[in-house]
């Protein structure tokens, strides 16, 4: 009962009408003297420039903060040496990234249980949101993930017999759905969303063989009705094709012969010749 392939659908998750949170242009501040104060503590204690370079490689930025202030971004990589006092120099990654959501157990839109696991590919576009809008980020976007997923698989019924949207047969649409919403919550925060794809989907432990039983009967019936149909129409080809030879034929001789042939057909085991012995 495992569905959907962990497949990217789609490569952005951004909406014309979703803004993410974007870092500001990058001020040409200074880092070595930012106030009189971190000057003048800095000569005072010359030994703390022994720790006062840091290395942004590609795929990282780098927040600066004065003091507990926000002073700007570095996206650029290279050695920057700042000064100590006063100044904090966090670097952040800005590569992609994914959050795995296994075997999640959730209800869907008919109240049956279901697990469901997901995949979630996105990256840290604007550092100053990410690290001063959320306490973790990447606890921030677990969390948010777990809670989109919850809300669309509740829209959406394991299976469908009307051959209506289900979770089972909307790969490509559960993913775009689950992207765009959880893009929307997490614009604020500065990341982009690339993906969010179901990777697995099943029937909950509990309810599984009860679900599978009830599949196993469904298909019964429709091979049953397959195969009645089937016969009807032998029956009915054999009686036109007697009549077109000249054979003539009472209503009841035409019944017999329907009758024997709809059991041979839709009998469950094969017909078994009897010898009446004289």
């Amino acid at each position: 009962m495992n569905t959907p392939n962990p497949v990217i659908y789609g490569s952005e998750a951004m909406s014309s009408k979703t803004l993410l949170a974007d870092d500001p242009p990058e001020k040409a501040a200074s880092l070595c003297c930012p106030t009189a104060l971190s000057c003048f503590l800095s000569c005072f204690c010359p030994w703390v420039w022994l720790g006062a370079c840091k290395v942004v490689n590609e795929k990282e930025a780098a927040l600066v903060l004065t003091w507990g202030k926000f002073t700007t971004v570095k996206k650029k990589p290279g050695l920057f040496c700042f000064n100590p006092c006063g100044v904090e120099f966090q670097v952040v990654s800005v590569k992609q990234r994914t959050t795995d959501l296994p075997g999640v157990k959730l209800l869907d839109l008919k109240g049956n249980p279901v697990v469901v696991s997901g995949v979630v590919f996105w990256q840290i576009q604007g550092v100053k949101a990410a690290s001063l809008d959320v306490e973790n980020v990447y606890q921030y976007v677990h969390t948010t993930a777990l809670a989109t997923l919850k809300q669309v698989v509740s829209k959406y019924p394991y299976e469908d017999d009307d051959g209506g949207h289900s979770l089972k047969t909307e790969a490509a649409t559960l993913s775009a759905e689950l992207s765009e919403t959880l893009q929307q919550r997490l614009a604020h925060a500065g990341v982009k969303v690339i993906a969010f794809n179901m990777t697995d989907l099943s029937y909950a432990p509990e309810i599984a063989q009860a679900m599978l039983v009830r599949q196993q009967a469904e298909a019964m019936v429709k091979a049953r009705k397959l195969i009645v149909k089937g016969a009807v129409d032998i029956s009915e080809g054999a009686i036109q094709q007697l009549e077109s030879k000249g054979v003539t034929m009472s209503e009841s001789e035409k019944t017999k012969i329907v009758t024997n042939l709809l059991t041979v057909i839709c009998g469950e085991s094969g017909a078994q010749p009897t010898v009446a012995l004289q």
